[in-house]
């Protein structure tokens, strides 16, 4: 007959399972990641009697965790998919506030320049409208400068993150190939079946994963589990994880990127396919900070440069040609901070970018990669590319040896090629960054405060070229040095310059007046006919001296044929006409082909930031709906019920006393037997 002590004792031992089970069950209750765990038993085979079989107890068939993988699944997707929303809400909300909100806003300080601007219109003599118009504009470029500042601090917190969500992922990786290996070892060496609370542990740590990237699991032998993060890069692969990093980007070291570091070499991962917050990030940072960077400075440009375009039209009280305003948008130091040489070992080369056209100048950014060029001949051919639109402007080969600035169609801006080495010279493939607007609002600086060098009236002279010229010459008046000159304006007998011949950089011309014929200079009887000129070729820019007159050559080269005439314009006290037309630049259409306002490219950036905002928002709020519906389904599956455990455990409890029972019982019988035989 079976061993009654023995099916009691076997009793005994599954109830006591039941019962830790249970009390383990109960105090992981609020244990993050713990799936409820269950015991299974099973009888143990009958002993055979005659003709029928005798029960011998129970035993543990397994204990096993309450555990849906597809439930799993959907929840590290969903993770991932609530943390890219919820860190792109977050923000664009801080930036949306930064460059909408009236008091760190642009918006109100334009308002007030040109508001003072108007005032020196109708008070055109007035020092103190002058000076009121220098100090609203200086609080503009403080205003200015200091949204760039803001710009920088998030920028920076954002590397500051990308940096620690780097330390995260190494982290969690190597907490999942530990706990691999150690689930390996209990199952393969010491024959242990689901270690549950490891299988949970590494569980955690794959969800905390899922929360920085998107992530993949695949199960290999003994339980372990690679983990594929991104668009598919191994990071976990046994008990062996790859080690991620951040590394400076490439050619801008101040912007991070992510990197897997294999045998001490760091290879970049595309952060745009990682997803989850680094992925919100990385793109946050590249399609709103950075478009915000660019955008400012469009507005910036367009605001500087037009209003210093027309100052330099107008005469200050003391009859001088007015000068910059605010900081020169195409000083060499400026120019060539727009351009980032990568460091590709194929050359060495300074760059200059000098913008032309405002109508034309967008807020993108550029590769230009070298085609071909050769130093003996000091000639080269390249490739511009957009980076946001593909759109590609190949420019065929140039000889340096004329001009070193070269015009790039449909951008608005030229580019220099200021220096190139001739011990490590460019060869085709070598690649630049352009950054046409990029640092336009850090470099914007008041230039002007004295308010008798407002130039509020119209100049004295004006340079007019010929609407029938050919050549795509543009000419401006930049000093008048000596009214006392014998060739100095007569108004009735204007002079014109005719452009006789064009040799490389070299210009001829002739000066003519107003009947065409070639004028002789009295001081020495010279006639002013085969005068030459010659271009920098670094600048693209010459410098005409004319009857007392500074005209310069500022951008394209003439044809011949060409002529720009020294037209008078009579001005005098009270005269506002050139603070006037400063004044209409506010409403006038100069940017994006001539079909926006200045002010139009600052609202437009705000309202756009502004839509993604929303619409990151209404994105964040559905993901955390999924993510929520996930996690119930984990629950509903894996959650400690605290009601039903606490049934559990009397129901467990009362089993453990029966068995005790069987065992009190079948003693009671041995004894029996033993005082029979006495």
């Amino acid at each position: 007959m079976a061993d009654l002590m023995q099916i009691g004792l076997s009793g005994v031992h599954t109830s006591q399972a039941h019962l830790s089970t249970t009390g383990h069950n109960i105090s992981n209750v609020n244990t993050e990641g713990y799936s409820r765990q269950e015991v299974d038993t099973a009888s143990i085979a009958g002993q055979k009697h005659g003709t029928y079989f005798v029960g011998q107890g129970a035993m543990i068939a397994s204990l096993d965790r309450a555990y849906d993988q597809f439930a799993f699944s959907d929840n590290i997707m969903n993770t991932s998919i609530n943390a890219y929303s919820a860190e792109s809400y977050t923000q664009e909300k801080q930036l949306d506030m930064l460059l909408s909100n009236e008091s760190t806003a642009a918006t109100s300080t334009v308002l007030s320049t040109f508001s003072s601007l108007n005032n020196v219109v109708d008070n055109p003599n007035s020092l103190e409208a002058r000076a009121v118009f220098l100090e609203t504009a200086s609080n503009m470029v403080s205003q200015y400068n200091s949204l760039y500042k803001h710009l920088e601090v998030q920028y920076n917190s954002i590397n500051v993150d990308i940096e620690n969500s780097a330390a995260s992922i190494t982290e969690l990786a190597e907490s999942i190939a530990q706990l691999n290996l150690k689930i390996s070892y209990l199952t393969d060496k010491k024959g242990i079946d689901n270690p549950n609370d490891l299988l949970d542990k590494r569980n955690e740590a794959i969800t905390k994963l899922s929360e920085l990237v998107d992530v993949s699991v695949i199960g290999t032998k003994n339980d372990m589990v690679n983990v594929y993060i991104g668009s598919g890069q191994g990071l976990v692969m046994g008990d062996y994880a790859q080690k991620v990093v951040a590394v400076n980007g490439e050619p801008d070291p101040s912007r991070k990127e992510l990197a897997l570091s294999i045998k001490d070499k760091n290879i970049v991962i595309n952060g745009s396919k990682l997803g989850g917050k680094v992925s919100a990030l990385l793109d946050v940072r590249e399609k709103d900070i950075e478009l915000a960077f660019n955008q400012l400075g469009q507005n910036v440009i367009g605001l500087t440069h037009a209003i210093n375009e027309q100052h330099g039209q107008g005469e200050t009280l003391s009859g001088e040609i007015g000068e910059v305003i605010f900081n020169d948008i195409n000083s060499l130091e400026t120019m060539q901070s727009r351009v980032l040489s990568h460091s590709d070992g194929k050359g060495t080369a300074q760059l200059s970018l000098q913008i032309d056209d405002l109508a034309e100048l967008s807020a993108d950014e550029y590769n230009l990669v070298i085609d071909q060029y050769d130093a003996v001949e000091g000639t080269l051919a390249f490739t511009v590319t957009n980076q946001r639109t593909g759109e590609k402007e190949s420019v065929a080969l140039s000889d340096l040896s004329i001009s070193k600035r070269i015009d790039i169609p449909n951008t608005g801006f030229s580019i220099g090629f200021d220096s190139i080495s001739t011990t490590d010279p460019m060869v085709a493939g070598k690649e630049f960054t352009l950054r046409p607007t990029r640092l336009a609002a850090q470099q914007m600086t008041l230039e002007e405060r004295d308010p008798t060098r407002v130039a509020a009236a119209d100049a004295e002279i004006k340079a007019i070229t010929d609407p029938n010229n050919t050549g795509g010459a543009k000419f401006r008046i930049t000093e008048i040095n000596d009214k006392l000159d014998p060739l100095y304006m007569d108004e009735e007998n204007p002079l014109t310059i005719k452009v006789t011949n064009v040799t490389g950089n070299i210009i001829t011309y002739d000066i003519v007046d107003s009947n065409g014929i070639v004028v002789t200079d009295p001081s020495n009887n010279n006639t002013l006919g085969g005068l030459t000129v010659t271009i920098d070729p670094l600048t693209g820019k010459a410098q005409f001296n004319i009857g007392g007159v500074v005209m310069d050559l500022e951008k394209g080269i003439p044809a011949v044929g060409d002529q720009v005439s020294l037209n008078y314009n009579e001005t005098g006290e009270g005269d506002n006409r050139n603070m006037l037309a400063m004044a209409d630049l506010q409403n006038a259409k100069i940017m994006k082909n001539n079909k926006a306002t200045i002010q139009d490219i600052y609202s437009g950036m705000v309202s756009e930031l502004g839509t993604k905002t929303e619409n990151s928002d209404i994105a964040m709020q559905s993901s955390a709906i999924l993510l929520n519906q996930s996690f119930e389904r984990i629950q509903e599956v894996s959650g400690v019920n605290m009601d039903e455990e606490a049934a559990n455990l009397l129901l467990y409890q009362q089993h453990y006393s029966a068995a005790a029972r069987v065992i009190t019982v079948a003693g009671e019988l041995f004894n029996t037997i033993l005082q029979s035989a006495r």
